[in-house]
């Protein structure tokens, strides 16, 4: 199996929220995708406001991959290779640079480590069963969605050369591409029937929005008059969050479900 980094790109549903929710409890997982919800909002508002000037971010440390074996974990007799994980855990360091932490002068004794490490070969396990369970099911991908999809990444870039070249750091030759954007589309349509009973209530809505509304006065008494007055928090913008939060936990709960049916080895 190859590298899966499009499924980031092109299925957020089922993979930003496998990484919120993996390893923890279905309690630890929620309250954590609903600060990530009201984060979103304020963000979102945030950037509809004039921003504030950000203060300058840590340099991304390098990943240490030398105890990363070749094979990261099977999962139903598929290899998780080396070469996805350095693309998951760097992904994570990423993320821990933007939030202002350095890994390095913070993690004196290694924990910190080990835990991005291991939460980035439970991801990518996450990953594969849920494609597999998309292929077990036998869903399909619409050509003309997968030519739009394709067609929207290359607007990304300014010249189609600069596309293929990026095609080719990634490993990827068209067909490649073209298999994976196929592949994160079935996982979509996976996670959207799992996901058929959800509900969010107006009472879910009015307390995302009571929390962002605090979070917003809060940031405006840190930043004082240099603030940037941000407008209220978008009720449907709320509710699609808290939908993608509850997809996200619904995603996890097949993950747990396929992994303790399946056959999985991680080697982290």
């Amino acid at each position: 199996m190859s590298k899966k980094w499009i499924l980031t790109a092109f299925a957020a549903v089922s993979l930003s929220l496998i990484t919120a929710c993996g390893g923890e409890s279905e309690e630890e997982a929620g309250s954590e995708n609903e600060e990530a919800a009201q984060e979103e909002q304020a963000a979102d508002n945030g950037e509809q406001a004039e921003q504030a000037e950000q203060p300058e971010q840590p340099e991304q440390p390098e990943p240490n991959l030398d105890d990363v074996p070749d094979v990261v974990a099977e999962v139903n007799g598929e290899d998780v290779t080396k070469d996805e994980f350095e693309v998951a855990y760097t992904s994570a360091l990423s993320m821990y640079s933007m939030q202002g932490m350095n890994l390095e002068e913070q993690d004196e004794n290694g924990e910190m480590e080990a835990e991005l490490k291991q939460a980035a070969a439970d991801q990518l396990v996450g990953q594969e069963l849920l494609i597999q369970e998309a292929e077990e099911r036998d869903y399909s991908a619409d050509e003309q969605e997968v030519d739009d999809l394709i067609a929207e990444q290359k607007e990304q870039f300014e010249s189609e050369d600069q596309y293929q070249q990026a095609l080719e750091e990634q490993g990827y030759t068209e067909d490649e591409f073209r298999a994976e954007v196929e592949q994160s589309i079935k996982v979509e349509q996976l996670i959207e029937e799992e996901s058929e009973d959800l509900e969010v209530t107006d009472e879910e809505i009015d307390e995302a929005v009571a929390q962002a509304e605090e979070q917003q006065a809060a940031m405006a008494e840190q930043g004082g008059d240099e603030a940037p007055e941000m407008p209220e928090p978008d009720r449907e913008q709320v509710e699609e969050q808290l939908v993608t939060q509850k997809q996200g936990e619904r995603a996890q709960e097949l993950i747990d479900e396929l992994r303790e049916d399946g056959d999985v080895t991680v080697h982290i």
